[in-house]
C-alpha cells in the first residue's frame, strides 16, 4: 500500500459500513441502517480511531505527528511493540489504510 492510498475518511466510512452490514431491502429498514452506519462512522471519527496509515508502524508515526502520546518510548518500533502487547488497541485493515482502534472507547 503506498502513502497515496491512505484516505482516513474513506477508511473510517468503510469500517462503519462493515459494522452496519448490508442494507435491508425495505425502505424503513434502510433509514434505520443509514442511521446506524452514521453513528458508527461518528464513533470512529470522534473517539475509536486513533490514526490511519499504510502499515501499523506508519499509523503510529502519523498518530505521534498528530500529537498522540504513545508513552515514554521514543523509538516507534518499540512503541508499536508495547502497544500491541498491551491489548488495549487493535488494527483493522481497509482498502484505504490501516486503522489503529482504541478498544476502550
Amino acid at each position: 500500500m503506498s502513502a497515496a492510498t491512505v484516505h482516513e475518511a474513506r477508511a473510517l466510512a468503510f469500517l462503519a459500513r462493515q459494522d452496519a452490514g448490508p442494507p435491508p431491502a425495505d425502505r424503513e429498514g434502510r433509514a434505520d441502517w443509514r442511521e446506524e452506519r452514521r453513528a458508527a462512522h461518528d464513533a470512529y471519527r470522534t473517539r475509536r480511531a486513533i490514526a490511519v496509515g499504510t502499515s501499523r508502524l506508519d499509523t503510529v508515526r502519523r498518530a505521534v505527528e498528530a500529537g498522540r502520546d504513545i508513552g515514554p518510548r521514543r523509538d516507534l518500533t518499540e512503541a508499536l511493540a508495547d502497544l500491541e502487547h498491551s491489548g488495549m488497541f487493535h488494527w483493522l485493515t481497509t482498502p484505504y489504510g490501516v486503522v489503529w482502534i482504541d478498544n476502550e472507547r
